[in-house]
């Protein structure tokens, strides 16, 4: 456990230094309801926990268990594993939202009209409508699939953080931390809206065709308020260079890929719909997306890194060693 909890701490201890010295520099203008993060941390860790002891209990009750409470003692690694990760991903998100939030006070938007004009010279037309001469006729479909993006996240970082530590365990973790953390101070070198706000952020009409999907117009709708409030609002904050949703579900896909190959074409399709979906529903310039690609590959090659040098004195086969059973009668390694 040790060898991902450390650099993970690193990364989020970093994140906040950067978040507290522009915090700084704009006067501390935000609203963050850091008690808030905290609260969710530890109930929903603590919740998880809590479930699955009443499960495994239940489960040698059913077995006829002599010693439940021995066996249930061997899972506390696991379940200090699985907490602290559950704390360090809120508190993530709390530092993100509040980077996000000040993004606008600090460096206002200024990159839109940059961005647009490289991405059509790239293209040689709005990206958007090139998927929309290909797409169009799924755009609600793009839209209903563009909104399972967080609960696939959290389903995926919940998975990965129940698993028995090891080296793909530590490589996945690391990756994401270090992934949403540069994404979040990067956004700072090219401050921009995307697409869907270039009208409202008084930039001109260029996308004034764009199609607004009603998910997006939801969506839109609540990060406009809060950006109008200076934020405050859970899951607030705009930002678009880079694209977060596109690098994360890179993330997934290489996930899947390790843990599971034969789903790997799961992974894929999902990575490739949410990447076409950042363009073709205007949350993002294809550049934001194609600067997330890269962005994810990087945090997932240091990652490894990181892990096999965490783990080089180990054998070559990943260690199952005090991973308990849940077979009747199998005592866990030692």
């Amino acid at each position: 456990m040790r060898a991902w909890v450390i650099p993970t701490l690193i990364i989020i201890l970093i994140e906040y230094v950067a978040a507290l010295s522009i915090g700084a520099a704009v006067g501390f203008n935000y609203s963050i309801p850091f008690v808030t993060f905290a609260v969710l941390g530890l109930f929903i860790g603590g919740s998880c926990i809590a479930a699955a002891i009443v499960t495994l209990l239940g489960l040698y009750a059913w077995q006829g268990e002599p010693r439940p409470a021995r066996r249930l003692l061997a899972y506390r690694p696991r379940f200090t594993s699985f907490f602290l990760g559950v704390v360090f991903v809120t508190a993530q998100m709390g530092v993100l939202m509040w980077l996000k939030i000040m993004l606008p006070i600090a460096t206002p938007f200024w990159a839109d009209p940059l961005l647009a004009a490289l991405d059509h010279r790239l293209f040689g037309v709005d990206p958007w409508r090139l998927t929309h001469d290909l797409f169009g006729w799924a755009s609600p479909l793009i839209d209903r699939a563009y909104v399972t993006w967080t609960p696939a996240k959290f389903a995926t970082l919940a998975l990965v953080l129940a698993f028995p530590e090891g080296r793909r365990k530590t490589q996945a973790i690391i990756a994401y931390f270090l992934m949403v953390s540069t994404a979040a101070l990067g956004q700072y070198l090219l401050s921009s809206g995307g697409p869907v706000f270039y009208q409202m952020l008084g930039l001109g009409d260029r996308f004034a065709d764009l199609p607004i999907e009603p998910w997006v117009e939801t969506t839109r709708a609540y990060l406009w308020s809060d950006y109008l409030r200076s934020g405050g609002k859970i899951g607030g904050g705009i930002s678009a260079m880079p694209s977060l949703h596109v690098a994360v579900s890179l993330w997934i896909a290489l996930v899947v890929r390790s843990y599971v190959p034969k789903a790997s074409l799961v992974g894929w399709t999902y990575f490739g719909l949410i990447f076409v979906g950042s363009i073709h529903l205007g949350w993002h310039y294809a550049l934001d997306s194609i600067a997330a690609v890269v962005l994810a590959l990087l945090a997932w090659a240091v990652a490894c890194w990181i892990a096999s040098r965490s783990w080089r004195s180990l054998p070559a086969a990943e260690p199952m060693a005090a991973q308990p059973s849940l077979a009747r009668g199998v005592s866990p390694q030692a």
